[in-house]
């Protein structure tokens, strides 16, 4: 039985993770979340919700993994890993990531891979790999440079310390902070949002902010010819002005139906 479960409940994907108690990051996870990606990408979906079952979003890596690998062991593993996880970030809809408990290492590494990190109150996140005498494997500081800088990346992977949901939010790590009693209700709200919107708009945007972090403002400038002037001819951009036009002011803002198309 997988370790990472993998759901369509209507236009939104549901990427569960169920490994108690802690989730961590087994090998036997890490080919679950492989083969949930896949899935994910070729399915009738306009959004995803990843969620993790019990008390703990995940605890980390099993360090079982990493006992007795050499460094062209451990080269190949990772070789393998990091692309699943990319592919997850490159999705072409939004993505949103549910985080309760600890949210540590590589579970910490999973959020940030996901647009949107939605966190209960007494969420606790940190990069702990120093403490076992390696770093981060699944892009986690680079990442959290993307986020929040350099000074403060270096700050969380340097320190190893826990840092609650507030304070992540506070440094433009994470986006929402709610009550623990709703965390998976929001985030699965917000998800079914943008799975309600226009698909291929919200991926183009997705498009223009990688093309801006990957090179820089004229990079993404150049890529607006190639991912937004093609929304004129969608469904949805069509009906969305047709509706802005016909309603007038701002009568028409959350009236228009979008299909994705």
């Amino acid at each position: 039985m997988s370790l990472v479960k993998f759901d369509v409940d209507g236009d939104l994907g549901l990427l569960t993770v169920d490994n108690p108690p802690l989730n961590l990051m087994s090998q036997g996870v890490i080919d679950g979340f492989e083969e949930a990606v896949n899935q994910a990408s070729v399915a009738d979906i306009r959004a995803l919700l990843i969620q993790a079952e019990g008390p703990h979003f995940m605890g980390g890596a099993d360090v079982h993994i990493f006992e007795g690998r050499s460094a062209a062991q451990g080269r190949a593993m990772f070789a393998r890993a990091l692309p699943v996880f990319a592919r997850l970030e490159e999705l072409p809809f939004p993505t949103v990531v549910a985080v309760q408990g600890l949210c540590l290492a590589a579970g910490l590494e999973v959020a940030l891979s996901a647009d949107i990190v939605v966190a209960a109150e007494s969420a606790r996140f940190a990069q702990v790999e120093r403490h076992i005498g390696t770093t981060t494997l699944l892009g986690g500081a680079q990442r959290l440079a993307e986020r929040a800088g350099s000074a403060r990346a270096r700050q969380i992977v340097f320190d190893g310390d826990q840092y609650s949901a507030r304070q992540f939010a506070d440094w433009n790590i994470i986006n929402h902070v709610v009550p623990d009693a709703e965390v998976r209700e929001f985030a699965e709200r917000l998800a079914r949002r943008y799975a309600a919107g226009p698909t291929r708009a919200l991926a183009a945007g997705k498009t223009l902010i990688r093309a801006y972090l990957d090179g820089d403002m004229r990079a993404a400038d150049r890529a607006v010819l190639e991912s937004a002037a093609p929304l004129f001819d969608t469904e949805d951009m069509r009906h969305g002005v047709h509706t802005m036009l016909t309603l007038g002011g701002r009568k028409f803002l959350g009236k228009a139906e979008f299909k994705g198309r």
